[in-house]
């Protein structure tokens, strides 16, 4: 059995997704090393802001999916890439946050059970966490080339980009493929009656090491450079272009149709943005554990991990608001749904309301802007160790 404090210190520094715990062996904790005291205060806020953060993410990206599932002229490519990433949004909120929300009510990383079960829990939420980033921006980089093709060759006609499942499948495929190594890695281990999951990374097979840099330059790196120069085709191309024809109506359809796409574009390029900034900190934390300096020693202070993760998983409950507040279809598709549910809130009480009288759930379009208007864009306490979890 493993000192009780090289256990406990591979949990508290670690949380979920990394084992950074595993980072430096040789580091551990020391009386030298400052303790943060976590006081209600503090758990109160970290429990509120998780709680808000669920919330939004499962209503927010529930009805993205909803929206586009219930408007036809939405069933392109771009936006069964962002029902893509609601849907990898919704599985960090049902899969992983629930366990960081309970790291911090109960101010303890240890898992609620053992045996299959335990084993089952370590394995999958921090592998279900990486596979849904790697999926959200792999579809970024997917919708970065529909539109680039849509815009720059408008007369290719790409098959492919056509049939969503033969770009959403392949997605999960490649994140499910990168992702596998963290399966074999997690393991659960008991001490002391408390069972506590981590990372162990045989010699002969790769280190975690090898794993944050293969994850952040495949799966963050190389996307984020591939859709910065995608978007910034689409951008001279879309902000220079002329309006063909000198007839009225052809010049204001034209120029609705070319507004519609600078819309398009100015949110796909807020979205791409916020993934970004919003899971850099996440990233960058790790290379810091991984890295020998002697202020590390003591690991990354329990606070900053604890913001640097929850960046992530807030950049899940920000997406659905900024499709909202950006976008005309899907804000128009959620005061659908907010007066269905009143409908539907009325006719269960004997209280006479003034939005009971709700039509069908039909999300029109602008015929003369069919082509453009729907092309919407789609979108620790301490952790030190084993926070892909």
């Amino acid at each position: 059995m493993k000192d009780p404090k090289e256990v406990e210190h591979k949990m508290d520094l670690n949380a979920s997704v990394h084992n950074l715990d595993k980072i430096d062996e040789n580091a551990g904790i020391t009386n030298e090393c400052p303790m943060e005291e976590y006081t209600q205060a503090k758990r109160f806020i970290r429990t509120s802001l998780y709680v808000l953060a669920m919330l939004i993410s499962l209503l927010g990206n529930s009805a993205i999916v909803w929206i586009v599932h219930k408007n036809r002229r939405m069933r392109t490519l771009t936006h069964y890439l962002i029902v893509n990433m609601a849907v990898a949004d919704l599985m960090i909120t049902v899969f992983h946050m629930p366990y960081k929300l309970q790291v911090q009510v109960t101010n303890s990383y240890a898992v609620v059970v053992g045996g299959l079960i335990g084993t089952l829990i370590c394995k999958l939420v921090g592998y279900i966490q990486d596979v849904s980033i790697a999926s959200s921006i792999l579809s970024l980089m997917m919708i970065s080339i529909d539109r680039f093709v849509v815009v720059v060759f408008p007369l290719k006609n790409a098959t492919l980009l056509k049939r969503p499942r033969l770009v959403v499948i392949p997605i999960w495929i490649i994140s499910v493929f990168m992702c596998s190594p963290l399966l074999y890695a997690n393991k659960i281990e008991e001490d002391f009656g408390d069972f506590y999951c981590f990372e162990e990374w045989p010699p002969h097979f790769m280190s975690g090491r090898d794993y944050t840099v293969i994850q952040f330059t495949v799966l963050y790196a190389l996307p984020l450079v591939v859709i910065t120069a995608l978007y910034s085709c689409i951008a001279v191309r879309v902000w220079h272009r002329t309006i063909p024809g000198h007839a009225a109506p052809n010049l204001t359809r034209g120029r609705r149709r070319l507004e519609a796409r600078k819309q398009l574009l100015k949110l796909l390029i807020i979205i791409v943005s916020l993934f970004a900034i919003c899971w850099l900190p996440y990233h960058v934390i790790f290379f810091l554990q991984f890295s020998e300096s002697g202020y590390l020693n003591c690991g990354v202070p329990e606070t900053i991990m604890f913001y640097c993760l929850f960046m992530g998983h807030a950049n899940s409950a920000i997406n659905p608001c900024i499709y909202f507040i950006i976008h005309n279809e899907y804000r128009k598709g959620l005061l659908q749904i907010t007066r269905l549910i009143s409908s539907l809130l009325c006719q269960s009480t004997s209280f006479r309301c003034r939005f009971c009288k709700f039509g069908s759930f039909d999300l029109q379009v602008d015929p003369n802007d069919r082509n453009d208007a729907t092309e919407l864009p789609t979108s620790l306490p301490n952790v030190t160790p084993n926070d892909r979890q």
